[in-house]
Parts: C-alpha cells; structure tokens; sequence
C-alpha cells in the first residue's frame, strides 16, 4: 500500500487497526463514504494575504456481495458557507466573482467549477480492507473559482510580490490580474485546488471508520466518514 501527503494518516490508521477488521461475509451491503472539507484560496500568504475558504463534499457509494466489490460511483460538489480570509484580520476584503478558465485541453469553462462532479469508482476488497481508485488521471478532481480581492492598507505594499513568490514556492495553480491606484491594490484571481481523493486510497471496511485531518482555521482540512446505507 502506498499513500502520500493527507493519505499517509489513512495508511497509519489502517495500519494500526490490528486485528479489528470484520470478516469478509460482514462486509456484504451498500456502502458510502463521505469526505468533507474545505479549501482556501489564498493571493499571498497567512502573514500578508486574502482570499477565500470554501467547504465541499465528496460521496462515494459502492456495493460489496459475497466478499467482492460490485460497482461504484462518486459525486462531488462545494457547499454553500464561503468564507472570506484575510491575514492580517480585516486588511483585505474579498469576495467570490464570476469568471472563466482555461482547463489542460485548453477549453474554457466559467467558474466556479467542479472538473468532475460525477465520476466511477473501481475497487477490491481484500483481508477487511477496500481499495478505491477514483475513475480519472492526474490532476484529478478539483474545485476552480474566481475571486477577487481589494486593500487600501498601505502597510500591504508588499502584498503583490509576495503573493508571486508564494506562488512560484508552494506550486499554486493560481492566475491573478492585478490593478494598482496609490495605495488601493486589487486583484482579480483564478484558482484551482485539489478534491480528495487525489489518488487510490485504501480503509478498513467498519461501520462508523473515520479519519480527519486538519482543523476549522487551517487553510485546508478533510474528513472521512465510512458507513453502510443498506
């Protein structure tokens, strides 16, 4: 089993679940797995920045008969209760706008946008465990909005260079049009960040498993929940 980044805790838990797994005839049923969480979007950095922290919701349902993985499905959307960031409290004032992007085949779609908001999932199910691996290529699922965001601050001069830096740092798929007047500074900001799972996953087959990781106030956090529906 490999996992990375906010899967390497799914691993560790499967790993520590010892002998607590159910036996395969128990596994039988419909399943669903919901993770929730949310993003930030964010021009600059948690010292000098502002943006958006949009919540969203990922559903997987899939059946298991007679020990095996039947099909499965995916739904995935954001969920309303977007929040405006700023760091330092109060500096920026921001708000999510219309807009469009470009996506990796170079088709222009409006935002925001859920690249798949409905997709397969194939599975296995061995020794208590299910394997799911998500029906799309990199870069996978993903959330991409618009948002602008304004300051009159003029102690947030910096604000535009060190948003490109942390940009070119942290990898961002981010793309800002900026506008400068004296002190006011305003910029008009496309992003794109990442819907779980990324990538295969792998979790005990329990009733009631769950797994979280990150907090309210922290730019990102996700949790899985398991349950049966049948």
């Amino acid at each position: 089993m490999r996992c990375g980044g906010v899967l390497a805790g799914v691993c560790l838990l499967v790993a520590g679940s010892g002998g607590a797994v159910p036996p395969l005839q128990a596994s039988d049923g419909q399943w669903q797995l919901q993770i929730s969480g949310h993003n930030s979007y964010l021009f600059g950095e948690r010292d000098l920045g502002g943006g958006l922290r949009i919540p969203w919701e990922v559903v997987i349902e899939f059946t298991v008969r007679d020990g095996e993985y039947q099909a499965g499905s995916g739904r995935a959307r954001w969920v309303d209760g977007v929040e405006p960031l700023s760091y330092p409290d109060a500096w920026f004032s921001c708000s999510q706008v219309e807009g469009t992007y470009l996506d990796s085949n170079l088709h222009l779609h409006d935002t925001p946008r859920v690249r798949f908001p409905v997709f397969p999932v194939s599975g296995e199910v061995s020794g208590g465990l299910v394997q799911l691996q998500p029906g799309y290529e990199p870069p996978g699922n993903y959330l991409a909005i618009t948002f602008a965001c304004e300051t009159g601050n003029p102690l947030a001069d910096a604000w535009f260079a060190l948003a490109e830096r942390g940009k070119q740092v942290m990898g961002k798929r981010q793309d800002a049009e900026k506008q400068r007047d004296g002190d006011r500074q305003r910029a008009r900001v496309r992003e794109v960040a990442a819907l779980q799972p990324e990538v295969r996953i792998e979790i005990p087959l329990q009733p009631g498993w769950s797994f979280a990781q990150g907090m309210r106030d922290d730019l990102h956090s996700v949790v899985y929940r398991l349950q049966r529906v049948d």
